[in-house]
């Protein structure tokens, strides 16, 4: 029997461990015509979540007209083990079952399988965000964006059928069981300082308006008529006008849709689909320890925290010394947070191995391109970046962190504003429309070069960004100069992009 010193002792070190590794599992990745998805569950289970992944994609494809090929750059997915592994990569709150996150190192959705409890809403309601900021990015305000995604994340797939508009369990009864969040504040406000009880009701009432304008093609078509106009005049006045109600008028609206029992899912038949190709594969052991890490590196983590990884990734690595998963990540977090001669030591084997591996040429331009950063005199190291990052490109020409990058190792030089800078830039910006700080900083760009049309119609969406408070007020402050500076110059603003609609 142990003693209970022994015990306390063999249980602090069993906490730590826990605290320091991921849950451990066999992961496995799956990659189809537009995701690459991660998970720990069986390949049975995968499969068939990727499946339903592509068949939830042809759905919003259909139902908003987007005939654009499959994104170059697909989707990262990654299937968790609860709340404290979606912690791991960003630190959410308690209750919630995933996110979506975009950046300039990179694009992914997490989703807490346990949360989801079998099903699929939040994934698809990820991927629904996902799906508008890629192919119709656009001045939407916050109701529509969360009430896309609520209104498409319940939809049911049979062979010959889905079903889609469906109010899940918790968003009823925010509607029918509690008081209503003022109308304006959905219309005209965002989610921002609402407590739990208020944020249910506006994500409630937000599913609630997308599911009434879509109910027929007269009201489809005010809905157009009001995305197209939002942006100009009073947003109230813009309202009443597109579909003839005031906003008090729309609250007794709505109240009697959901009184006249009105509120019912719509099916679509089909033809049954071909199943979609999916590759699965296994991961190496070390991921089951630090492909969590690997993603949170991937996305970016706060620098403020950053240095407390390093150590616990070290740790993690040093069990599997030998495998490349784990020197991959490893050399990611030494470049970043850690010891520059050590990134290279770990880098170069594995780029002598795979030379023509894109994202371990990119993470090399990124030794150089943060020693730059942190250097006094840093033209060499910017210098070796582009280098690296020109061979990351060769191999990749699709990988948009890379183009964004080499941007960024140019903007100590005289001439920054160049036609090239502009290009690259403009590149990033297209394969990867939905990642703010790239389109924030070409927008930078070309009004620094005069070309204010272009910039103001970039910096639309983000100055209506209803997740990013301190992104939406500055992009409304340079849009704002970039109008007046075309009003000066007796130019006219360009026409926005094209909204997700339902037929």
């Amino acid at each position: 029997m142990w003693s209970k010193s022994r015990a306390a002792r063999s249980a602090a070190a069993l906490a730590l461990l826990l605290w320091v590794a991921p849950a451990q599992a066999e992961w496995l990745r799956a990659e189809s015509a537009n995701f690459i998805v991660f998970g720990n569950s069986s390949e049975s289970r995968l499969r068939e979540r990727v499946e339903l992944l592509e068949d939830f994609d042809r759905l919003l494809r259909m139902m908003t007209t987007v005939n654009d090929p499959p994104a170059p750059t697909k989707l990262h997915i990654y299937l968790v083990s609860g709340l404290d592994d979606l912690r791991l990569v960003r630190p959410v709150a308690t209750g919630v079952g995933g996110f979506y996150a975009a950046t300039p190192n990179g694009v992914a959705a997490l989703v807490d399988s346990r949360a989801e409890a079998g099903g699929n809403e939040i994934l698809f309601h990820e991927y629904a965000h996902h799906f508008m900021m890629r192919y119709r990015p656009g001045a939407y305000p916050a109701w529509y964006v969360e009430g896309f995604a609520e209104y498409f994340m319940t939809a049911r797939f049979r062979p010959q059928q889905v079903d889609f508009g469906t109010a899940s369990r918790g968003r009823a009864y925010s509607i029918t069981g509690m008081p209503w969040l003022s109308i304006d504040r959905v219309l005209f406000g965002d989610s921002s300082g609402l407590g739990r009880e208020q944020m249910a009701s506006f994500y409630a009432l937000s599913w609630l308006a997308v599911h009434y304008f879509y109910s027929t093609v007269e009201r489809q078509a005010a809905l157009r008529r009001y995305l197209d106009g939002a942006e100009g005049g009073d947003p109230r006045a813009v309202f009443q006008r597109a579909t003839g109600l005031a906003p008090d008028q729309f609250d007794e609206e709505l109240r009697r849709y959901i009184r006249g029992r009105r509120i019912v899912s719509r099916r679509m038949t089909r033809e049954p689909p071909a199943p979609a190709p999916v590759a699965v594969m296994p991961l190496p052991r070390a991921a089951d320890d630090l492909i969590l890490y690997e993603v949170a590196l991937r996305l970016g983590i706060p620098d403020e925290t950053g240095a407390a990884y390093l150590p616990r990734i070290r740790s993690l690595a040093a069990r599997h010394a030998q495998d490349p998963f784990a020197t991959r990540v490893l050399a990611h977090a030494e470049l970043l947070y850690g010891d520059p001669a050590a990134a290279d030591r770990l880098l170069d084997p594995l780029i002598e191995a795979s030379p023509d591996d894109a994202e371990l040429l990119y993470l090399k331009g990124m030794r150089y391109l943060v020693a730059a950063e942190k250097a006094d005199d840093n033209a060499s190291d910017e210098r070796l970046a582009r280098q690296w990052f020109g061979r990351a490109h060769a191999a990749d020409g699709n990988h948009f962190q890379t183009l964004y990058r080499y941007a960024q190792s140019l903007r100590g030089n005289t001439n920054f504003a160049s036609e090239n800078t502009r290009n690259v830039l403009l590149l990033a910006h297209s394969l990867a429309p939905q990642v703010s700080e790239i389109r924030m900083n070409t927008a930078a760009l070309l009004m620094s070069r005069g070309e204010y049309a272009e910039a103001e119609t970039l910096l639309r969406p983000l100055a209506a960004d209803p997740h990013n408070a301190g992104i939406a007020r500055a992009a409304r402050e340079m849009r704002e100069l970039a109008l007046t500076r075309l009003r000066s110059a007796g130019g006219s603003e360009t026409t926005r992009a094209e909204a997700p609609d339902a037929e």
